[in-house]
C-alpha cells in the first residue's frame, strides 16, 4: 500500500467546477446587494445633508439651500442675489457627488426649478422649508425618496 498525500486532478477539477457553479448562481444576488446598498447609503447621505441645511438655517437664523443636480447636490448659506440658487462667495457648508450608478431623478423630483437645469430647496431661519421630494434612483432601477414638509420634517420612503 501506498501512503499518498494530496489530490488527484479530477478531485481538484471537480471542486473548481462546483465553486464556479456556486459563484455563478451567487454573483447577480451579490450585484443586486451592492446596488441596493449604495442606494441606501446616498440616501442616508442626502437626509443628513438636508438636515444639515435645517440645523444651520435655525443655528444662525439665515436661510440654507441645497441644489441638486443629477449627480451632485450642493448645501450652502444662501445670501447672495439669487435666492436659492449658489452664487459665488457664498459660504458652502457641503458638496457632494453621487456614486456611480446612482443619480437624482430631476424629472420626479417636485422642488422648484434652479433656472440652470437642477432643483433647489431653501430652509429659513426657523427651519421651515417648501415642501417637496427628491427622487433617487439606482441603475437596476429602483427608486427611494426623500420628503421634506413645509414644517421642515425630513423623512424618508
Amino acid at each position: 500500500m501506498r501512503n499518498v498525500n494530496g489530490f488527484t486532478l479530477i478531485e481538484a477539477l471537480t471542486v473548481i467546477s462546483l465553486m464556479a457553479c456556486i459563484s455563478t448562481l451567487a454573483a447577480p444576488n451579490l450585484i443586486n446587494w451592492l446596488n441596493r446598498a449604495k442606494l441606501n447609503g446616498a440616501v442616508i447621505n442626502l437626509k443628513g445633508s438636508l438636515e444639515l441645511a435645517k440645523f444651520k438655517a435655525i443655528q444662525e437664523n439665515r436661510p440654507v439651500a441645497v441644489n441638486f443636480t443629477a449627480n451632485s447636490y450642493i448645501v450652502f448659506r444662501d445670501t447672495g442675489a439669487t435666492s436659492g440658487a449658489y452664487d459665488a462667495g457664498e459660504e458652502v457648508f457641503r458638496k457632494k457627488t453621487l456614486a456611480t450608478g446612482i443619480r437624482i431623478d430631476l424629472s420626479a423630483t417636485t422642488f422648484a426649478d434652479t433656472g440652470t437645469g437642477g432643483k433647489k430647496t431653501r430652509f429659513r431661519g426657523r427651519g421651515t422649508s417648501a415642501s417637496g421630494t427628491v427622487y433617487l434612483i439606482n441603475s437596476n432601477g429602483m427608486v427611494k425618496k426623500i420628503i421634506v414638509s413645509s414644517t421642515g420634517r425630513i423623512r424618508t420612503e
